[in-house]
């Protein structure tokens, strides 16, 4: 949804979340208050995708300073979780789905950190809007009506009855319909009162804790004290004569910086990029990001070695999202990512507090030559990634996309659209994209072939007739030159 005043601009994935920004903005916040109000309400409004129970990664510009800072929503592993642990319940892999999949949501202090550090507004004003729509019923649109009756809900409800008292089965998911979440809106009141420390040492926490653990998770009270959100500098790199910023490790940010450097060293005719030279590059990018894509507190990347790095040295390397960004009147800006990882998260629910619990532990590994193998205490590796771009050092772009493993690709595709092509932000949103998975298939919907030349060697082309979420939902805000906002919205999603 997209929707512009004379106070900013806020672009999310639901149009009650985007409403809920406005309203903020209207009243005095700042883009910081507005993008929390707006995740706030997408945490109800498109519980699939996220919610109290999962993680955040964003960018805030601080236009007076003209300064990028990384609020890192990331939760740890469990104490409990290791190796051992694992390999002594004769697992070589975390289970997908469940109990086990679960570390320690770090959505809710995120929210509360940025507010007390950038924003204007108390976390009673900002949590409003979200608690009403709890409380009133989210309206079932086409939308969310296919994910309520997709596969993966239906494979999850055979065995959780947890996910029908909330949401209910398939004969509730009719257009126009309302799903309530009272128990949800219980604990975001509580939360409005007290802040999130009910939610990681009071009252939230213990229900939390106890639903979860009577469901197999071995997530403690300590693992939920021991919770904290960390304030990071952004990486970055020059690309097409700009200044792209992501989020450093545990994000993978690193990836799209990646791309963005091993491209910049392809020359071809007609100002076209071989499809195959798209597929080695992005092998090439998600290797070093999987070797450099772990807990901060180890990750030994850093921006002089970034700045160092070139395609010699990067060729030596052998779920579910939702998204927000605004811009408000004085120039602020953020660009905002939370999400459950995949959708409808570990599929485990506290039934009492009303939180999905999401499953991003699922991506750890317990065996393998990667750092980032489990290990108690550590944050798991992250696909979220916000960015943010400049040009001649001031704010030009804020952007997001969901789309776990693809959300690099898709930025990075809009910034060439955008930057080398020299197309609109609208329109660079609606051309079509590709993506690559793994092995030497690219999937790509139609038309692509009209702007990169396409070389079938050694890959094959999965084409898409029709846009897909597969493909991203971004959204975005761009500063034009004569400091008026554009705004784009992906109809992939629902960010329409």
């Amino acid at each position: 949804m997209k929707l512009k005043t004379n106070f900013g601009m806020v672009v999310s994935g639901h149009k009650e979340a985007t409403k809920a920004g406005i309203k903020i903005l209207k009243n005095g916040g700042n883009a910081m208050d507005a993008a929390i109000a707006t995740a706030a309400t997408l945490a109800v409004a498109i519980p699939n995708m996220n919610g109290l129970g999962g993680d955040s990664i964003a960018l805030w510009y601080d236009s007076k300073k003209n300064k990028i800072t990384v609020i890192n929503g990331s939760g740890k592993s469990p104490l409990k979780a290791s190796k051992k642990y694992f390999n002594s319940r004769g697992l070589k892999k975390i289970p997908r789905r469940g109990a086990l999949s679960i570390s320690v949501p770090g959505v809710v202090h995120a929210w509360e950190t940025a507010l007390k550090k950038y924003g204007k507004k108390n976390l009673k004003t900002i949590l409003e809007n979200a608690i009403n729509l709890a409380e009133n019923g989210i309206v079932i649109d086409q939308y969310l009506k296919n994910f309520f009756e997709g596969k993966v809900y239906r494979n999850l409800i055979k065995n959780n009855k947890n996910l029908t008292d909330i949401f209910g089965c398939r004969k509730n998911f009719k257009i126009g319909s309302k799903i309530k979440q009272k128990n949800l809106a219980k604990t975001l009141r509580t939360l409005s009162k007290e802040g999130s420390r009910s939610f990681y040492k009071g009252k939230i926490s213990k229900i939390i804790v106890e639903d979860i653990r009577k469901q197999g998770s071995i997530i403690t009270s300590q693992d939920f004290k021991n919770h904290s959100t960390l304030i990071q500098k952004p990486i970055s790199t020059s690309y097409l004569n700009k200044k792209i910023f992501v989020a450093p490790p545990n994000s993978q940010g690193l990836a799209l910086i990646s791309l963005c450097n091993l491209f910049k060293f392809i020359k071809n005719d007609k100002d076209k990029t071989n499809i195959s030279d798209y597929l080695k590059n992005k092998k090439i990018a998600f290797k070093f990001r999987d070797l450099y894509c772990v807990d901060p507190s180890i990750s030994k990347i850093n921006q002089k070695i970034i700045n160092n790095t070139n395609k010699n040295y990067l060729k030596k390397i052998s779920g579910d999202t939702s998204t927000l960004v605004v811009v408000d009147k004085q120039g602020n800006a953020v660009s905002w990512v939370q999400s459950l990882f995949e959708e409808f998260g570990s599929g485990v629910v506290s039934p009492r507090s009303g939180v999905i619990l999401h499953n991003r532990l699922y991506l750890e590994k317990v065996s393998g030559i990667y750092d980032n193998y489990l290990k108690p205490g550590r944050r798991p590796f992250h696909t979220l990634c916000p960015s943010i771009v400049l040009n001649q050092n001031k704010l030009d772009l804020t952007i997001a996309t969901p789309g776990d493993h693809g959300q690099p690709q898709t930025i990075f595709q809009i910034l060439n659209y955008i930057y080398k092509n020299k197309f609109p932000l609208q329109k660079a949103i609606d051309l079509p994209r590709l993506r690559h998975n793994n092995g030497n298939q690219i999937l790509a919907e139609k038309g692509f072939n009209k702007k990169f030349c396409i070389d079938k060697k050694n890959l094959s082309i999965k084409l898409y007739k029709k846009k897909n979420r597969i493909f991203g939902g971004v959204t975005a805000i761009k500063i034009n030159s004569n400091k008026s906002l554009s705004r784009g919205a992906d109809k992939r999603r629902n960010c329409y």
